[in-house]
């Protein structure tokens, strides 16, 4: 699954809007901290950090994806956002959970 897919997998289930225009503007935006949402940029940024310096089509996986979120959990872990933030954090990494799953049983039924 390459960075666009999965984002916007996640922007349409993860129950929060994570796209701030098309997909690799939204990865510009992340980047370079103007998201619209700040949380999202976080997130958008952290899993473009995983792969080839956020490039639109580059591969990511599953383990690299959820890696990626794993500072973001522990600071809200900590008290540092809010519970809501938390919970955002928390259906991101499921709605990636699902986007790889769902990959995955795609593969097998064609």
């Amino acid at each position: 699954m390459n960075v666009c897919e999965l984002l916007r997998y996640l922007d349409q289930h993860s129950g929060y809007p994570l796209l701030d225009g098309d997909c690799a503007e939204t990865i510009h935006k992340a980047l370079a901290g103007t998201h619209k949402d700040v949380l999202a940029g976080a997130i958008v940024a952290a899993l473009c950090g995983t792969s080839a310096a956020g490039a639109p089509d580059s591969v990511v996986t599953r383990a690299e994806a959820t890696t990626a979120l794993g500072p973001l959990r522990l600071k809200a872990m900590r008290d540092d956002l809010e519970g809501h933030d938390l919970r955002r954090i928390e259906r991101t990494v499921h709605a990636i959970d699902g986007a790889f799953n769902d990959e995955a049983l795609a593969a097998r039924s064609s």
